[in-house]
């Protein structure tokens, strides 16, 4: 798991996978699929662009030079993740396409520097592209290029930990960010990273400015920050569903929907069992082992706050009472410290509740199996799909609902400040 500017999450432990064989579940259908229409985009679980991608779901998307439609590239594996805000692509997977940069307050190029709780970054320039999304379009979008050079890249931004700049790292092509907030810089609506917000300096790690081999922290307008191309849909941008079917243990792979609007067409009205949660500093509340996972100051957004977030491999939280042991950091399929690996499938429960009306519950059962076996059998199972995968979140931490909670639901996500459905709570929220 990795955490994005304190708030933004999502996640990809890899592991080893060979080639053939088959696994349980996969290939089902989601829950409620939608009929074909231009507001769907097929997803699909497999093992990623290199193979060794444990529950990644990915989407593709045509990017094009603006106002071209023969300077363009359609770029697949690109991680689909409910949990941040934005698209950000390989340079590499650009191809030839010549993109412009967008600029900082001063004129100059902006780059973007995203920075992850796990000490690992991701660190390019911001250009505009127009994407299309299945049938959906945003024209003149900012997206983050991540860049194939590893020169530059600030100490603010480093810090240290591991560059993600590459295919090898990152083990996607990029990541699609269709999260709750318009903007990545998403405090304030975006005015935190724009000199009209009131901050005397810029925050960091955020947007920069370079000039010869130097990089410092930098104010962009919000029209030039990466963007939620959802937002800048004609029509449908108001949030997603994700739909993905259940899975049994384990599978090869595993085909859903994204779909794009909620209420705004026939095949994405809010269903009327689901559970509404709003949000407070883009968190709900977890109730686990008789503690309670939620924000705690919401002037400051601090406390361990619990959230849904599809670019999470695994459901990650803290071991409260100590009877998940961890896996090995020594195994044939890597370091697998992070993992859960009890000696035996354990069955949990936890209670999900909205923050600001906590008469809104809803109950959750989820099941955590041992990961070095897991991945183990994926070596010659070739499952890319696990519905069991846990994993340890840090003391203080929250509940991070990943991937695993996604099969068998179809989870609604609502974008900051765009329109809802008549009668639903304004944005954002989270129904399933």
């Amino acid at each position: 798991m990795r955490k994005i500017l304190g708030l933004v999450v999502l996640g990809s432990l890899a592991f080893a996978v060979g080639c053939g064989g088959s696994g349980s579940g996969g290939n089902q259908t989601p829950v409620g699929t939608p009929p074909g229409g231009s507001n769907v985009l097929s997803i699909t679980i497999d093992g990623g662009p290199l193979g060794n991608y444990a529950n990644g779901v990915f989407a593709s998307a045509t990017i094009c030079a603006p106002g071209s439609t023969t300077d363009c590239v359609t770029v697949d594996h690109l991680l689909v993740d409910t949990g941040s805000f934005g698209l950000r692509v390989l340079q590499s997977a650009l191809g030839s396409v010549s993109l412009p940069a967008l600029n900082a307050s001063d004129n100059s190029p902006a780059f973007d520097c995203v920075s992850f709780a796990d000490g690992s970054f991701l660190w390019g320039p911001v250009e505009e592209a127009d994407v299309t999304l299945g049938s959906e379009s945003a024209s003149q979008l900012p997206i983050h290029v991540i860049s194939s050079s590893t020169g530059n890249i600030p100490t603010s931004c480093s810090n240290g930990g591991t560059n993600e700049n590459s295919q090898q790292t990152l083990l996607a092509n990029g990541i699609l960010g269709v999260g709750l907030e318009p903007t990545d810089c998403f405090f304030f609506g975006g005015s935190a990273c724009d000199p009209s917000g009131g901050l005397t300096s810029p925050p960091s790690p955020a947007y920069y400015t370079c000039s010869g081999s130097s990089c410092n922290p930098a104010f962009v307008p919000v029209a030039n920050q990466v963007t939620n191309p959802v937002v800048l849909f004609q029509a449908d941008n108001n949030g997603v569903i994700v739909e993905l079917p259940s899975v049994s243990g384990s599978a090869p792979s595993v085909t859903g929907s994204l779909v794009f609007g909620i209420g705004t067409e026939s095949n994405n009205q809010l269903a009327s069992g689901a559970t509404v949660f709003t949000l407070v500093c883009d968190d709900f509340t977890t109730m686990f082992q008789s503690q309670s996972f939620g924000i705690t100051d919401p002037n400051n957004c601090t406390g361990p706050g619990s959230f849904i977030d599809s670019g999470s491999n695994a459901l990650y939280f803290p071991d409260v009472n100590n009877f998940l042991p961890t896996c090995p950091n020594n195994t044939p399929a890597g370091d697998l410290s992070p993992f859960y690996c009890p000696s035996s499938l354990t069955s949990l429960s936890s209670t999900n509740q909205d923050p600001n009306d906590p008469s809104v519950t809803e109950a959750t059962n989820f099941s955590v199996d041992n990961a070095e076996n897991l991945f183990t059998n994926a070596s010659t199972s070739s499952d890319a799909a696990f519905s069991t995968l846990g994993g340890m979140q840090p003391s203080g931490a929250g509940f991070d609902w990943g991937l695993p909670f996604f099969f068998g639901r179809n989870v609604y996500s609502t974008i900051d400040g765009q329109g809802v459905p008549s009668g639903a709570p304004n944005a954002p929220w989270w129904a399933y």
